[in-house]
């Protein structure tokens, strides 16, 4: 059973009442904001990133593999610059590495002179998609691919890259990602009411609100869903279908809308949607899925259904999923619209909102369990 309570934590001008859990092993899950497409990274988001094994080893065969000889851009290197060295060792010829936070910036100019490699790494600072390079490079590494598939901007900022970074014809890595969805009972996977957020991560919370300006209906993972299969074998009621498909080495669309529908295996409580990301890495890679297996990437909640909507096996969620541009012109914006089917009655309709920056505040049920008025 979740144990929460109500703290606070600060947003722009006031404090924000919070719903926060106990912060202890017993807890199977617990809130985190999507953090990967706000500029609050720190040592621990760079930390898991490094601990994730699948993640870098399948980086790593692919840098090794197609770097030496090339030129290589390096699109959000990172404090630790991973993939440009990683890149300069592999024998590429020049690595520019470009990377939007200045204190992440600062590190990796660092670590790349102590690593002994200043001479073949030339850090840029600021946005791939407002920087110049004074050649168009012949592979592009990247690992700006979010929570959800391109939540981070992968799309609109490969896609300028592709355009007036890299040569015609040029590689990318990674090759490949889509958004994935399951149907969830939360309440199955949470033993009891819904989770909050531990003390640890109140501080990434008013990272993002500071960074926005103002406190907003912010996207949210699952942390602990991917650890414990019996958790998931226990909350997930359907299988995993995909959207929001981007071809890093071929046609890239980065909006759209696509069609898709669960069809539900388990009888349960329908309370939302569990979204997640597979990546191939290489063309013959195969990908990494973080709905079902542990990695950085956390699955998103998309909340449906604030009581839970009972389902039996062979139910249907038919839905629409849809991707804009925020008006940054980098992240996107998220919308989801279905309908329930089930063996007797009138369909169901549900909805799921997630923009980058929205204006509201406590919109939904589920933000407002999150953010309770004082």
């Amino acid at each position: 059973m979740q144990r929460s309570y109500v703290a606070e934590l600060a947003a722009p001008g006031h404090k924000v009442p919070v719903r926060a859990c106990v912060d202890e092993p017993s807890q199977p899950i617990w809130l985190f904001p999507s953090v990967g497409e706000y500029p609050v990274y720190g040592d621990f988001v760079y930390d898991v990133m490094l601990a994730d094994e699948r993640r870098m080893s399948r980086y790593t065969r692919a840098v090794r593999r197609f770097a030496p000889g090339r030129t290589v851009l390096d699109i959000g290197t990172g404090q630790d610059a991973v993939w440009a060295l990683a890149a300069a060792r592999a024998g590429a010829r020049h690595v520019w590495a470009v990377e939007v936070i200045p204190k992440s910036a600062r590190i990796a100019r660092k670590n790349i002179e102590q690593a002994g490699f200043a001479d073949r790494i030339t850090v840029v600072e600021g946005l791939s998609t407002k920087v110049e390079l004074p050649e168009r490079v012949d592979m592009c590494v990247s690992e700006i691919i979010g929570t959800l598939g391109g939540s981070e901007g992968a799309g609109p900022v490969l896609r300028d890259a592709r355009e007036r970074l890299v040569k015609p014809g040029g590689m990318f890595i990674p090759h490949r990602s889509v958004t994935t969805a399951v149907a969830l009972d939360l309440g199955s996977a949470t033993g009891g009411e819904p989770p909050g957020f531990p003390p640890a991560a109140f501080g990434f919370v008013e990272e993002i609100f500071a960074a926005v300006g103002r406190p907003f209906d912010l996207r949210v993972c699952l942390a602990g869903l991917q650890d414990v299969p019996k958790v998931r074998e226990r909350s997930y009621l359907s299988g995993a279908v995909e959207v929001e498909p981007l071809e890093f080495n071929g046609d890239l669309r980065p909006e759209g809308v696509d069609t898709a529908e669960l069809t539900f295996t388990r009888p349960g409580s329908f309370s939302g949607l569990a979204l997640g990301m597979r990546l191939w890495v290489a063309e013959d890679d195969v990908p990494i899925d973080s709905l079902f297996e542990w990695s950085n990437w956390t699955p998103v909640y998309a909340a449906l259904s604030e009581e839970g909507l009972p389902v039996r096996p062979g139910d249907r969620f038919a839905f629409e999923f849809t991707t804009t541009m925020s008006d940054d012109g980098v992240h996107p914006d998220y919308a989801l619209t279905g309908e329930l089917h089930r063996g007797s009655g009138p369909a169901v309709p549900l909805r799921w909102d997630s923009a980058h920056h929205p204006d509201g505040f406590r919109e939904s049920f589920f933000h407002r369990w999150m953010f309770p008025e004082a």
